[in-house]
């Protein structure tokens, strides 16, 4: 069995702590904008009723 299973992690969350790990440990002038802007995400939602999209998108909120 794989550390990260036995750790209770599901794969993507293993992947995204290891970004993070590698983001982290780049050297001060290898830390872009574009490369920290990577771990940032964003999702969207849309209410669906008989197949057909009834609302426009709206981002998700905390």
């Amino acid at each position: 069995m794989s550390a990260w299973r036995k750790a209770g992690l599901t794969y993507n969350n293993y992947l995204s702590i290891a970004a993070q790990t590698v983001r982290a440990a780049l050297k001060n002038e290898a830390q872009t904008a574009q490369v920290l802007g990577r771990s940032k995400t964003e999702a969207k939602f849309v209410k669906y009723e008989g197949g057909n999209a009834v609302s426009e998108p709206e981002a998700l909120k905390k």
